[in-house]
């Protein structure tokens, strides 16, 4: 099994709003992006052998669909999802701002 993780969640500021999302970098013939051919098939599956490549991520739809608030919180309970180091800096008020180590890349 691979343990290769396509799937982040996303969290940002866009014009003052903290927004988060659901984002998939799997390749196309990944199985999250696999459906069977025929529309009427795609309720459910479970042979890959039947599926072809190429869809948009199932993950991405399903969380999209019900909201990636209620889908974190669905599943998560008291637990840290992630923790970023920041620095704090005061100009004109209190800023954070996300430490980014030189052999990251912004995003």
């Amino acid at each position: 099994m691979s343990t290769e993780n396509y799937h982040h969640v996303n969290l940002t500021i866009e014009q003052g709003e903290l927004h988060r999302s659901l984002t998939c970098t799997a390749p196309e013939d990944a199985p999250c992006r696999r459906r069977p051919p025929e529309p009427e098939e795609r309720e459910s599956w479970t042979a890959e052998e039947a599926t072809v490549p190429g869809a948009a991520c199932w993950a991405v739809e399903w969380v999209e669909a019900v909201g990636i608030r209620d889908a974190i919180i669905a599943t998560v309970d008291d637990q840290v999802l992630a923790s970023v180091p920041v620095e704090i800096s005061f100009e004109e008020g209190v800023g954070i701002a996300p430490v980014i180590a030189s052999d990251e890349v912004a995003r």
